[in-house]
């Protein structure tokens, strides 16, 4: 498939906002990095975190108390680092109150849905789908209906169920709605690293595959490393468990490469099959 320039392919000027789904409060950043660098001058960039909540259950006495899972950071902190990230690239920001799968409950039995960890990476569960349901209409309301916007969704690369649930939706909208077009990108850092995740093999077309999709083109958008990972530096919290350091920070960017320079990729593609909107929900 040939590969072409993001920034040349797409008339910018045709789209009034681009919108770019986090499943977390440094997807976006992970993975688009570049991107947002390179669309601050350009046009206006909104930033949508969908788990961002700082998550609360009722204790023994009634009161609501914060839950924390071993080895998390507290929301409070990584909205913190967000913020600043975000302001650091000139881009508009939201953090929806959507709580992150590890904390996510089943509405019929209040029981953790993912309770393990590797249970993170699997197809999302038939207890999510009121979740999946309510972040559709509130991302329907959030993001449509305000003009033409192109819509970046992550792919799903890497199985996190997060990020499956993000891409689902956003095939959803876009199949649904007038006005938007959808663009994906490649899930960082386990697009670059396939031991990441769920440890299968994963790559591009198996994960539009999973979305009932075909690709149909992708788009390469160079990487200046040094300025992608002063933005990364955000979010202090999460660069040694993701990267152990900055040496292998700079290792996994400057690694994904096309033409021998860092670069992220992004893929638009079509159905290959009849949208059904129920599709999307099957777990």
């Amino acid at each position: 498939m040939k590969t072409q320039d993001l920034l040349k392919r797409m008339d910018w000027d045709d789209f009034e906002r681009v919108v770019i789904l986090s499943p977390h409060l440094d997807d976006a950043a992970l993975s688009c990095g570049a991107l947002l660098h390179a669309l601050r001058d350009r046009i206006s960039t909104l930033v949508v975190s969908i788990s961002s909540a700082t998550s609360r259950r009722l204790g023994s006495d009634g009161s609501r108390k914060i839950e924390r899972r071993q080895g998390h950071v507290s929301a409070r902190t990584r909205r913190t680092e967000d913020i600043a990230a975000m302001r650091s690239v000139n881009a508009d920001f939201v953090h929806l109150s959507f709580a992150d799968g590890i904390y996510r409950r089943s509405p019929l039995t209040n029981k953790l849905i993912y309770r393990r960890a590797r249970e993170r990476w699997v197809t999302p569960r038939i207890d999510d789908m009121a979740h999946i349901e309510e972040l559709y209409l509130v991302l329907r309301r959030l993001c449509l209906d305000l003009g033409r916007i192109l819509l970046i969704s992550p792919m799903g690369i890497g199985h996190h169920v997060d990020h499956q649930i993000a891409a689902q939706v956003a095939v959803r909208l876009a199949a649904t709605a007038t006005g938007a077009e959808l663009l994906f990108y490649e899930d960082f850092p386990y697009v670059a690293d396939p031991q990441v995740g769920r440890g299968d093999q994963d790559d591009p077309q198996q994960a539009l595959g999973r979305l009932h999709l075909t690709a149909v083109r992708r788009l390469a958008l160079p990487v200046d490393v040094d300025a992608k990972m002063a933005l990364l530096r955000h979010y202090a919290s999460q660069v040694s468990a993701l990267f152990g350091d900055d040496d292998g920070m700079r290792g996994r960017i400057a690694g994904h490469q096309y033409r021998s320079a860092a670069t992220e990729f992004y893929w638009q593609a079509l159905p290959a099959n009849p949208y059904t909107p129920q599709g999307e929900l099957t777990c």
